[in-house]
């Protein structure tokens, strides 16, 4: 079967809303620009997400537009519809983003089929309905392959940073004694952070047993959290937002930096794209929704679970009342960065 994008010149792309999701969505976009080299790839999404892509050349053009409201899938539609687009491909599943692809009057509008949404699409994929776990980076990888009609292969999500991030990330970090580990506790929903004060004793168990240092980061809106960690781990702990942390400084520290621990969150994804080691820490989330595939060579990552034998059809979302985060030790946490860094 022919591709139904073998002819398509002006494709755009619609990312998913979080900075993880389209790290996970790096497999794809690879994909489409090694399929289409002649065709110029538009990427759309919320803003701050083209911070997390610059640097792949995977990308012509970016438009930052944010869909949300009731009128938001035809906000600023007349923009894309002056653009004489020949397709767009959906990575969000929602409704709202399959009318946004009808506003913009492309005949090709190519997603996953489900919630209702596949009568919006000229082509739809239909969606699994067996309800387990799957990685992002295979829902969206599947979606390129079908709309290719080849194999993706290559399922590692893959990230670089810009010369200013890269410098930008060297800024923060200056005068830091190594190694540097960077330290993340907040996350989109509070059950998923693990205690602030545990994150406090791995600084400094790390700022001990390393002589290094520790940097604490976080959004604008944890900077009370980024405080109560860095005021109770003492000397030797640094807080990024009063350095003047963003987006895309913080991708160029992860990648300067020897070794990230982090909650079920967007760093988590920047440090596994950049190839920087990284702890991660599962509560009432599935780390089966978030795969990450590791190229071959040492480990790059070592996940802690609140609750690790969980029968393999129970998915912990399910079960939240079972994973709560202050259930992972820090002793266990320790052990982990001590056995990453030693990698180094």
């Amino acid at each position: 079967m022919r591709s139904p994008l073998h002819d398509a010149r002006r494709l755009l792309v619609v990312l998913p809303s979080w900075v993880g999701d389209a790290v996970m969505a790096t497999p794809c976009l690879q994909a489409l620009r090694s399929d289409l080299p002649d065709a110029r790839i538009h990427l759309m999404g919320r803003p701050g997400l083209q911070a997390v892509l610059d640097g792949l050349p995977v990308f012509d053009e970016f438009h930052v537009h944010d869909m949300r409201g009731w009128l938001g899938p035809f906000t600023g539609a007349r923009r894309f519809r002056a653009m004489r687009l020949d397709a767009v491909l959906l990575l969000p599943n929602s409704p709202r983003s399959a009318l946004f692809a009808l506003a913009t009057g492309a005949p090709l509008r190519l997603g996953w089929g489900r919630d209702g949404r596949s009568w919006l699409l000229s082509h739809a994929l239909p969606a699994p309905r067996d309800g387990r776990p799957r990685s992002a980076v295979d829902s969206y990888a599947d979606l390129a392959a079908w709309a290719l009609q080849r194999p993706v292969g290559d399922r590692i999500v893959a990230l670089a940073c810009s010369p200013g991030q890269a410098e930008a990330g060297q800024r923060l970090l200056e005068g830091l004694p190594r190694p540097v580990v960077l330290l993340n506790p907040g996350a989109n929903r509070t059950d998923k952070r693990w205690p602030a004060d545990r994150f406090a004793a791995l600084a400094r168990e790390l700022v001990a047993s390393t002589r290094g240092s520790v940097a604490v980061t976080g959004g604008p809106a944890e900077a009370e959290l980024v405080r109560a960690v860095v005021s109770h781990a003492g000397d030797g702990c640094v807080n990024l937002i009063d350095r003047g942390v963003s987006l895309g400084s913080l991708k160029g520290a992860i990648a300067a930096a020897d070794l990230l621990v982090t909650n079920d969150t967007g760093p988590r994804h920047l440090a596994a794209g950049l190839g920087t080691r990284c702890v991660s820490l599962f509560g009432p989330t599935d780390p089966r929704w978030t795969v990450l595939q590791e190229p071959a060579g040492p480990r790059r990552e070592i996940q802690l679970l609140a609750e690790p034998f969980l029968p393999e059809g129970v998915v912990a979302d399910r079960v939240a009342r079972f994973c709560g985060m202050d259930r992972i030790a820090v002793a266990d946490a320790l052990h982990a960065c001590r056995a990453l860094l030693e990698q180094r």
